[in-house]
């Protein structure tokens, strides 16, 4: 790691944060979906869990040899990086719980589906300044990434206000980048093979897009799903 592709892998995850933090309030506000409080609460709640997962994510997708023989190294700031996988479920989870807390009962999927998508866009930047998460043959699979996701978050911003219920639009973030990130990591020069050829996060891809694709062909009174995040 140079410093100079270091500097740029912090510059642009920090920006990836704040334009997802923005779209995120920017959607709330249009929504009207919380008080000012738990607004805050919830967001906290989801950069924890993001933070989290994203970390625990690289003891299990990346590096799950070096983890297993120095377990303190979860507790090592400068020690892991970061996998976007691990910090989905954990910003999943982070904001669950939040939710549960607060006692807040309605969907807020649909408010992170644009968020997440621009800021994967952005930070994928960063990684390919920093040359992490590379592809096979110097091939620029965080550019491609970066691209899709631009253009996913394009397609949500554009028909967030069309969606017929709650949580579609999370549904569709989900099966969208769920499918393209099984068939980019095949392309990942730093993919760890879990089961026969798949890696571990190949195998969630491949669990939620079938979670999310049932959950679309269920009849609508069947839906409990909700993309209730």
């Amino acid at each position: 790691m140079n410093l100079r592709g270091a500097f740029g892998y912090g510059i642009f995850n920090v920006l990836g944060y704040a334009l997802g933090g923005l779209i995120f309030y920017l959607e709330a506000r249009r929504r009207k979906a919380f008080s000012g409080e738990a607004l805050l609460y919830v967001v906290l709640g989801a950069l924890a869990g993001a933070l989290l997962g994203s970390k625990l994510g690289s003891a299990v997708f990346v590096y799950p040899q070096y983890f297993r023989q120095h377990p303190y190294a979860l507790f090592l700031p400068q020690t892991g990086g970061k996998t976007l996988v691990g910090g989905i479920i954990g910003g999943y989870l982070g904001v669950t719980i939040a939710k549960k807390i607060l006692k807040i009962k309605n969907s807020t999927g649909d408010l992170f589906a644009p968020a997440l998508s621009l800021g994967i866009a952005v930070g994928r930047i960063g990684c390919f300044l920093n040359g992490c998460c590379g592809g096979i043959d110097g091939l620029p699979v965080q550019l491609f990434e970066s691209a899709f996701c631009l253009g996913l978050f394009a397609y949500l911003w554009k028909i967030r206000a069309t969606t017929r219920k709650d949580g579609d639009l999370f549904k569709i973030f989900l099966l969208a980048y769920s499918a393209f990130r099984f068939s980019i990591e095949f392309f990942r020069a730093d993919t760890v093979p879990a089961f026969s050829h798949l890696s571990l996060a190949q195998v969630i891809c491949l669990a939620v897009f079938i979670w999310m694709a049932q959950s679309f062909l269920r009849p609508k009174k069947e839906t409990q799903i909700n993309g209730q995040l």
